[in-house]
């Protein structure tokens, strides 16, 4: 299941975007829409989205704004940037806090899907890399300490074999 986070002040984008995401993932997604800054802050902390797609021009917040808030709290959710606005000091703040992807409004079904679906990929794979870190800080929990086990044991026996049986050289 993927949680996806759609934010733009323009209903009838909003309304599209969730449409073609549902239409296609289905089951799949999970989707809240929102039309301000601030309401996409909130929804970070609340709904916890894996995916957002975020429109730079909102009432309050700018999305690059909201993105730099979010930021501070969740190195790892997917931002894609919409824009009606070609600038490059957007897409450049947009690499500076590490957008997936920045696409130009009118948005279409097919560019939409591509994003969706890379994001998603993006999202699997990090969601798999934290699963096998956890399964291998479980084995380090059961191996060092036979690990140390052994360790001492060996101390200890060096430390009872008679001085007879020591060899010159080990103390």
């Amino acid at each position: 299941m993927f949680r996806i986070l759609v934010a733009d002040d323009e209903g009838i984008m909003l309304e599209s975007i969730r449409s073609i995401i549902e239409s296609n993932f289905k089951s799949e997604c999970e989707i809240v829409c929102v039309k301000t800054g601030r309401a996409v802050i909130e929804q970070a902390g609340q709904f916890r989205p894996d995916i957002a797609f975020v429109d730079i021009q909102m009432p309050g917040l700018s999305g690059i704004q909201a993105i730099r808030e979010i930021r501070k709290f969740n190195q790892t959710m997917v931002f894609i940037i919409m824009t009606a606005f070609d600038k490059f000091s957007y897409a450049q703040e947009a690499v500076n806090l590490g957008v997936m992807e920045f696409i130009m409004k009118p948005v279409n079904k097919k560019k939409i899907l591509d994003v969706c679906v890379k994001a998603m990929h993006q999202v699997e794979e990090a969601r798999q890399k934290i699963s096998d870190d956890l399964k291998i800080r479980e084995r380090l929990e059961i191996v060092v300490p036979m690990i140390e086990s052994g360790f001492i044991y060996t101390i200890l026996q060096e430390d009872s074999d008679p001085p007879s049986q020591r060899v010159p050289g080990n103390a």
